[in-house]
């Protein structure tokens, strides 16, 4: 019996656990990345248009361009995805954990995977967290 405790209490444990980071990855993509990336897609576009206005079309600024929407269209659809995973609850423990570990947790590593590429492509000047390179080897 009191074995059968400890193991419901790990289990709400992880589930919270869980649900705490994913929510502060929705806070942080809205917040942080989504914006930023929203701000260098604006700086891209408006290059791009500038090169078109002045009679020297950029075909690899349209190239470019096209990545960035691609990356922060994506970054937002998996934000959402999140953020309505997220709103869940089961009464039993078990299967409340089971669905962080099948639905949440994927769903996190995908919101991540996209957030990576955009950490990769949004210039420094406005990316506004430490990047994982900047957390290696503090400047």
């Amino acid at each position: 019996r009191e074995l059968h405790a400890r193991y419901e209490i790990n289990l709400e444990n992880y589930s919270k656990t869980i649900n705490v980071e994913g929510q502060l990855m929705v806070l942080m993509a809205n917040r942080y990345i989504l914006p930023a990336g929203l701000e260098y897609q604006m700086n891209v576009g408006q290059s791009v248009a500038a090169a078109k206005a002045g009679g020297v079309p950029s075909k690899e600024g349209v190239k470019h361009l096209a990545k960035v929407v691609g990356l922060v269209d994506r970054f937002r659809q998996k934000t959402e995805a999140l953020a309505r995973a997220l709103d869940h609850a089961d009464s039993s423990a078990e299967k409340h954990a089971k669905y962080m570990r099948d639905t949440i947790v994927p769903a996190m590593v995908a919101l991540r995977e996209i957030g990576d590429q955009l950490e990769v492509v949004i210039p420094h000047a406005i990316y506004p967290l430490p990047t994982y390179r900047e957390m290696l080897f503090v400047k």
